[in-house]
C-alpha cells in the first residue's frame, strides 16, 4: 500500500516517508499527521498513521504539483475523514489540513476552495471568480492577494499615523512570521508567547505561571495579540515566499486550516 502512495507523491516530484504515530499523537484523537520535514536530501512529506491501509490519494495534479490525501477513520460508528492538500507553493512543500465541516472535497481544486475563508469567497464571487476559473487560485487576482496561509482583501480605509506600526509580524502557532511593513490592529486578546507556548497564554495565566514557577520568567517572552482585526500596507516579507507589495490597505484573513481537528491548536498572532 505504501508503494502505491509513494508513487502518487512521486508524480508531483515529492518524496514521502511513512512512520508510526508518536506516543503523543496516539494519546489524542488524531489518527494521522501529515507534515513537511527535512533531511540531508532536502524536504520530504512525513505521513504518520496507525492505519496506512485507510489512506488514499484520489486526485493528483502533476503540473500544479498538488495532490489530495484522505484518511478514513473507521474506528467509530461514524466514519471520519481527514483530508490534506499537499503541494508546492513557490519555494517549499506544504501540507494543509482541510476542515471536516466542508463537504464534497474530492480533488485538488475543491480542496483549495475549502481552505478559503468566507470573506475571500464573497469578494471572489463579487468579481465573478469561481473555483472553475484558473484565476480563482492564483496568488493574486482582481479580488484579493495570497501569501502562504494569509489572504489580503483590499479595503477603503485610512488610519492615523499614530495607529500604524512598522515591520510587525503576523503568524500562527510555530510557523515562521510574515513581516508587514505597515500594520494596524484592533481588538483581540493580549497573550504572552514563547517557544513553549507558541499560541500564547493570557496575561492572567502568565502571572499565575510565574507565581507557581519563578524560573519561567527567565524564558524569552513576547507580548502579542491573538484573534484581532488586522490591516496591512506596503511590503509583506517571508523567507519562504515572494515579497508581496500592497499599495493600499488590505484586511488580513487567515485560511480555514485552523478549523480542522489536526490544526486546532493554531492561533492568529501578531
Amino acid at each position: 500500500m505504501n508503494e502505491v502512495l509513494e508513487r502518487r507523491f512521486n508524480e508531483i516530484g515529492a518524496r514521502v516517508k511513512f512512520v508510526n504515530l508518536s506516543r503523543r499523537d496516539l494519546q489524542s484523537d488524531l489518527k494521522i499527521v501529515v507534515d513537511v520535514k527535512r533531511d540531508k536530501n532536502g524536504e520530504f512529506f512525513e505521513v504518520a498513521s496507525d492505519s496506512f491501509e485507510n489512506i488514499i490519494v484520489p486526485n493528483v495534479v502533476p503540473k500544479d504539483r498538488h495532490l489530495l490525501l484522505i484518511h478514513k477513520d473507521e474506528s467509530k460508528k461514524i466514519i471520519n475523514k481527514a483530508k490534506f492538500l499537499c503541494g508546492h507553493d513557490e519555494t517549499h512543500w506544504f501540507a494543509a489540513s482541510i476542515p471536516e465541516s466542508v463537504r464534497n472535497v474530492v480533488d485538488v481544486d475543491s480542496a483549495k476552495q475549502a481552505l478559503k475563508p468566507k470573506e475571500v469567497i464573497a469578494v471572489e464571487s463579487q468579481q465573478n471568480l469561481t473555483k472553475f476559473k484558473p484565476q480563482a487560485h492564483l496568488h493574486r487576482n482582481r479580488a484579493r492577494v495570497r501569501q502562504g496561509e494569509w489572504f489580503f482583501i483590499p479595503v477603503e480605509k485610512t488610519f492615523n499615523q499614530i495607529e500604524i506600526l512598522k515591520n510587525e509580524p503576523i503568524q500562527r502557532g510555530r510557523s515562521k512570521p510574515h513581516i508587514c511593513e505597515e500594520l494596524v490592529r484592533f481588538g483581540g486578546n493580549t497573550v504572552m508567547v514563547n517557544s513553549r507556548f507558541p499560541n500564547g497564554i493570557s496575561v492572567n495565566e502568565y502571572d499565575n505561571l510565574i507565581k507557581s514557577d519563578p524560573k519561567m520568567a527567565k524564558l524569552s517572552w513576547r507580548r502579542m495579540s491573538r484573534d484581532m482585526k488586522v490591516f496591512v500596507r506596503g511590503k509583506i516579507r517571508h523567507p519562504d515566499h515572494k515579497t508581496v507589495s500592497l499599495r493600499i490597505w488590505y484586511e488580513v484573513i487567515p485560511n480555514e486550516e485552523t478549523k480542522a481537528r489536526s490544526r486546532r491548536n493554531l492561533a492568529f498572532l501578531d
